[in-house]
């Protein structure tokens, strides 16, 4: 029976990136949103390193966590909210493997944010490396969080979603936390402590049925 039910959320996950995929493809503004990112990870590390140097690099790491069209995937497509909502096992099976997908789609821009950054300006350190996986995971888990609690309902064209005010939310709660880890480097390892607390605490959530 556990074999069973094993493969039966396999194969959910399997579909659920199949469908996040094909979200991307059928929607190519989407798609090239997600790509005019990649471009603005290419030519940010010369803007920064003129303007402070290393010390503004979690600013780099919080502007590209701004990619609204992977971010609001329940509110743009209502049928997915409601058979996500109602039925059973679904909040664990949609919400993990979403948080997942931001995440990738975040760390592919900060990867190549990176890589310029060597390029352009030198060393790339162990601390700009945690500071891309921290702000990658904590901007896919608020936007997870935000399109499950509070997703944008009542929309009657697309351009609404764009430009509706919650999608300032995520990147103004990364700026504020790129502001504070470029003051203050010490508080990368706290922040990447309670993003873990903040994980666990999603994870038990979507367990929930």
């Amino acid at each position: 029976m556990s074999r069973k039910s094993h493969a039966v959320r396999q194969r959910k996950r399997a579909t659920l990136w199949r469908y996040f995929f094909r979200y991307l493809i059928c929607h190519k503004n989407y798609l090239l949103n997600t790509a005019v990112m990649w471009c603005v990870a290419l030519v940010l590390p010369y803007f920064l390193r003129e303007m402070a140097g290393l010390s503004v690099v979690p600013v780099g790491f919080a502007i590209l966590s701004l990619n609204t069209p992977i971010c609001i995937l329940l509110s743009c497509d209502p049928d997915l909210e409601q058979a996500v909502r109602f039925l059973p096992g679904q909040k664990g099976c949609f919400c993990i493997p979403y948080c997942l997908f931001i995440f990738l789609c975040n760390m592919a821009a900060d990867i190549i944010f990176l890589c310029s950054w060597k390029i352009q300006n030198g060393s790339v350190t162990a601390q700009m490396i945690a500071g891309a996986v921290f702000f990658a995971l904590q901007s896919a888990v608020l936007s997870v969080l935000l399109e499950w609690f509070y997703p944008i309902r009542g929309i009657k064209i697309e351009s609404d979603l764009w430009h509706h005010p919650r999608k300032y939310v995520v990147p103004v709660v990364m700026l504020l936390l790129a502001g504070a880890v470029s003051s203050c480097p010490v508080l990368l390892p706290v922040l990447l402590a309670l993003l873990a607390v903040e994980v666990t605490v999603l994870l038990l959530i979507t367990k929930r049925v």
